[in-house]
């Protein structure tokens, strides 16, 4: 029953985050990052490169993200115009991280998905685990 509870509220989610993709698109930075599953990913890799202070290459997206060279610049072109993304040009090498413009904005995100996280999966989660932990304490004595 807790597996299943767990699930259920795993998959509970999911369906909010894909609803929220759909309706989430009251300014011009949601509109754009919520508008097509790589480009909402794209953001990620971009925020997490301003907190681990790093630039990533067009390679490093494409490998990463397992997309091609085509998307991955123009993306970076889309998002230098608005100001959501950081650019920088050594020779032939573009890299890129996200700007504050686009860190605030995943701030916002990140507290809507904690408010998530805390009213579907997190007691269902700890419930499993307690009685995992009970189990096998149980069992293993």
């Amino acid at each position: 029953q807790l597996e299943l509870e767990y699930r259920k509220s795993l998959i509970k989610v999911d369906m909010e985050i894909f609803q929220a993709r759909q309706t989430r698109m009251k300014s011009k930075i949601q509109r754009y990052f919520n508008s097509t599953p790589i480009r909402n990913v794209f953001a990620r890799w971009m925020v997490y490169a301003y907190y681990n202070k790093v630039f990533y290459t067009i390679s490093q997206l494409v490998n990463e993200m397992s997309t091609n060279r085509q998307t991955v610049s123009l993306m970076i072109s889309e998002c230098e115009v608005e100001n959501y993304i950081i650019v920088q040009r050594k020779g032939k090498t573009v890299a890129c991280q996200s700007s504050l413009l686009l860190v605030k904005a995943m701030d916002e995100y990140s507290d809507w998905r904690k408010k998530l996280i805390e009213k579907t999966i997190y007691q269902p989660y700890l419930d499993l685990k307690q009685f995992e932990v009970m189990i096998k304490k149980r069992f293993d004595m």
